[in-house]
């Protein structure tokens, strides 16, 4: 019985400990506050500040209303999908939504990254890419597409260990 009451007296505070700490304690230091480190370490001008600040903005606004068709497509093509008899150029027609809506969300990245590189001078582009190379967990990612993850149905062909036996070859 004693043993018992121990246990629980220890227990019970560590738990509670855990309890009462914050949610997204163990992300360290991911979320906006790692935005703002690289953009110190940029030395922007004023006048660069608010016009970064400006873009951004502006490409949340546009990304919140693109992801939102893009969901808007995929939910019709699952209602498409899910009938008994899907009519073929319907189904054509949704996933060809889709991936407008794709394009249409890579088009506004790859033009914002445009933006904000006019925006800042050739050192500051450079310490920017240098960065984006150094930046935590790249090797994981790395490590992790070369072993074929990540890749959607791209790495599901043979693994290392398949290669590495010797295949009879055909007569």
């Amino acid at each position: 019985m004693k043993r018992l009451v121990l246990i629980a007296g220890v227990l019970i505070p560590i738990v509670v400990i855990a309890w009462t700490l914050p949610s997204n304690a163990h992300r360290g230091k991911r979320g906006w506050k790692s935005r703002k480190a690289p953009m110190a370490a940029l030395e922007l001008s004023a006048e660069q500040r608010t016009k970064l600040e400006s873009l951004n903005l502006d490409r949340g606004k546009k990304m919140a209303q693109l992801r939102a068709d893009l969901k808007v497509a995929r939910l019709d093509l699952h209602a498409a999908m899910r009938q008994d008899n899907p009519d073929p150029a319907e189904v054509k027609a949704r996933v060809a939504a889709v991936n407008n809506a794709r394009s249409l969300i890579l088009e506004s990245r790859v033009n914002h990254r445009l933006k904000v590189n006019s925006v800042l001078t050739p050192e500051q582009r450079n310490k920017l890419r240098e960065m984006r190379r150094d930046r935590p967990g790249r090797a994981f990612r790395k490590m992790w597409r070369k072993r074929g993850y990540g890749k959607g149905f791209q790495g599901m062909g043979e693994s290392d260990r398949d290669s590495r036996v010797e295949k009879p070859s055909s007569i």
